[in-house]
């Protein structure tokens, strides 16, 4: 099967097939996690039965997981090819959706199933920044890098829409086994053509020796962990502002539809323009945004302050990826596919850790919302 992904009046040039098969496994893997993604931490809320610092300590959970396992991800995906690794990835993201399930029954699995996504993402995340990064045209990776993100936002668009109505209608189970069986045929489309692949050794001497270059470049990366609050305690607020499933992934689908327009134009723009400046002006709006927060307090202003995150978000994270996959193809891939993961791990887990600690103390949304906004301006360092 011969794969010609060419979008004239968009890229520059043809784009490869290594990346237009990355594209086709997205489309896939995408729909099925944004299908889940919102309803995941209000499963874990209003199923399980957590609190708002559970919530957070079982993404702790994950991001523990990951930290160390992604070293010998790395090595997985230097050594039998990236999309190999991709493709192994995908039986510990469907084994995180059973044992969540499972967790009703035993809430102990829960954390099991936080320990199965951390593995999941430590073999998919080198894999794939790694095959971005070797393939991607240089001239135009804002563009081609905008669309793998546009894919994501056209998921988030598609996904909470069905998620919440399966889960209104249905069931959570029925969410998260629709899932399953879709990402399952997220691999397929990334062996339609054989990896071509030179093993190699990876040493992870080689990502410490870039902890100790670019140390500036570690805390920008730890902005991210704006992104753990974003993905794990908005979701939840605005379930508990909607108060339920179908309300919710509508409000979700209706801000994603407006920001996935801005997300093309965004990335042919961070082509053409410094790409410093546009994550500046990203991570200042993002910070605002998330400091504006505190007026959420009906299904309107939960709207208004969704879309203008989502927008927001864009304008630091197109062109700041860009920045990321121009580094790691300039150097052996992978190194520095693990020193970004890793770098924004710790930012994670310590907005967990911290955002646990600081809700504990005060009960209040807006704390989180404000430790997040604080996150975000550190975007400005990469």
């Amino acid at each position: 099967m011969h794969l010609n992904y060419h979008l004239p009046s968009y890229f520059t040039k043809k784009v490869r097939e290594e990346i237009g098969e990355l594209y086709a496994s997205s489309v896939i893997s995408n729909l099925a996690q944004s299908i889940t993604a919102l309803f995941e931490p209000i499963f874990l809320y209003n199923v399980l039965h957590f609190t708002v610092p559970q919530v957070l300590l079982f993404f702790a959970v994950v991001y523990i997981t990951y930290l160390p396992t992604i070293i010998l991800g790395g090595k997985f995906a230097s050594a039998y090819g990236y999309k190999h690794s991709i493709a192994m990835s995908v039986p510990f993201q469907v084994l995180y959706w059973v044992l969540l399930l499972l967790g009703r029954e035993s809430p102990g699995l829960a954390y099991t199933a936080a320990i199965a996504l951390g593995l999941q993402k430590a073999l998919f995340w080198p894999g794939f920044h790694a095959l971005m990064a070797r393939y991607a045209d240089q001239q135009q990776l804002g563009r081609e890098f905008s669309v793998v993100y546009a894919i994501e936002m056209i998921s988030q668009i598609i996904g909470p829409f069905i998620g919440g109505f399966l889960a209104q209608r249905f069931s959570m189970t029925a969410t998260f086994v629709i899932a399953a069986i879709v990402y399952s045929f997220s691999v397929m489309p990334l062996f339609t053509k054989q990896e071509l692949f030179v093993p190699k050794n990876y040493h992870y001497g080689d990502t410490w020796n870039l902890f100790k270059a670019i140390p500036k470049k570690f805390v920008g990366y730890m902005g991210f962990g704006e992104e753990l609050i974003m993905l794990t305690i908005w979701p939840v607020f605005i379930y508990i502002v909607v108060k339920n499933y179908e309300g919710t992934g509508i409000l979700a689908t209706m801000a994603s539809l407006i920001a996935a327009v801005m997300a093309v134009i965004i990335g042919k723009i961070t082509d053409q323009y410094t790409k410093r400046v546009l994550i500046k002006l990203g991570a200042f709006f993002s910070a605002l945004v998330w400091f504006a927060r505190f007026i959420a307090s009906n299904v309107w202003n939960v709207f208004a302050l969704d879309t203008l995150s989502r927008a927001s978000k864009e304008m630091d994270f197109i062109p700041l990826s860009t920045v990321t996959y121009l580094r790691a193809a300039a150097n052996h891939v992978v190194p520095y596919a693990i020193f970004f993961e890793q770098s924004l791990s710790v930012g994670k887990l310590s907005a967990c850790l911290l955002g646990a600690l600081l809700f504990h103390i005060t009960g209040s949304f807006v704390v989180l919302f404000v430790l997040a906004g604080c996150y975000s301006l550190l975007y400005m360092y990469i």
